[in-house]
C-alpha cells in the first residue's frame, strides 16, 4: 500500500498543527497538483508519531510517499521516500521472548554506525548513526512475546547532518513511534 503526501511546504509539528486545517482544505479544494512541498505528517507508516519527532529526519522537498509492506503475521515494514528518494525504513517485528534483538555486537546495528544502548525506550535500545532499534516484552494474541522496532535512515544524506544531532532526533523519534508500533501490531504491554 502506498501513501502520498502533498500539502504545502514541510514543516514542523507546530506549524503543521496550525496548518493541517488549511491544509487539508487547500487539498481538497485544488487537489494534489500545483503544491510546493509537503507537510510533516503527525501519522507515519499507519502509526501515530509526534510531527516534531519525525520532521528533523526528513530532507526538504515536494512529496512525501509510504510504501507499507507485511511480511507475514507479525512483521510489517514501510518504507519514507521524498521526491521518489528512499530517506527512512521502519520495520516492527513480533518475535519470541528471550530473542537478543537489540545488542552492541548485531551487525545490522554496527552497520548503522557506533550504536549505544540507551534508556527511555521499551526494555533495551539502542541508537547509531544512522538509525536505532529498541525491544519490549508484549502480549500478543494472548502469548507472551516481544516487539522489535527498527528505524533506518537510508538517504546518503542524512538529516541531521551532524551525528549528534542526528543520533538524538532518531533517539527522540524512536521513543515517539516505538510504543505506538508496537500497539498498532496488536503486541499490548
Amino acid at each position: 500500500m502506498t501513501t502520498t503526501m502533498r500539502l504545502g511546504q514541510r514543516r514542523g509539528g507546530r506549524a503543521l498543527a496550525a496548518a493541517g486545517v488549511a491544509g487539508a482544505l487547500a487539498l481538497v479544494a485544488v487537489g494534489c497538483g500545483g503544491s510546493e512541498g509537503y507537510a510533516v505528517p503527525d501519522r507515519v507508516c499507519g502509526v501515530p508519531v509526534d510531527a516534531d519527532t519525525l520532521s528533523p529526519l526528513l530532507p526538504d522537498g515536494e512529496k512525501l510517499t509510504e510504501n507499507h509492506r507485511d511480511k507475514g503475521p507479525g512483521s510489517e515494514s514501510c518504507r519514507v521516500t521524498v521526491d521518489d528518494t528512499l530517506v527512512l525504513y521502519l520495520a516492527g517485528d513480533i518475535t519470541d521472548r528471550g530473542t537478543d534483538a537489540v545488542s552492541l555486537a548485531d551487525r545490522g546495528l554496527r552497520r548503522l554506525g557506533e550504536p549505544a544502548l540507551v534508556q527511555g525506550v521499551g526494555d533495551r535500545a539502542a541508537v547509531a548513526d544512522g538509525g536505532a532499534k529498541a525491544m519490549a516484552s508484549c502480549t500478543y494474541e494472548g502469548e507472551p512475546r516481544q516487539f522489535v522496532g527498527l528505524v533506518q535512515l537510508e538517504s546518503d544524506a542524512p538529516v541531521p547532518a551532524e551525528t549528534a544531532e542526528r543520533r538524538d532526533a532518531l533517539l527522540a523519534f524512536l521513543k515517539s513511534w516505538f510504543p505506538a508500533a508496537g500497539k498498532a501490531q496488536g503486541c499490548a504491554p
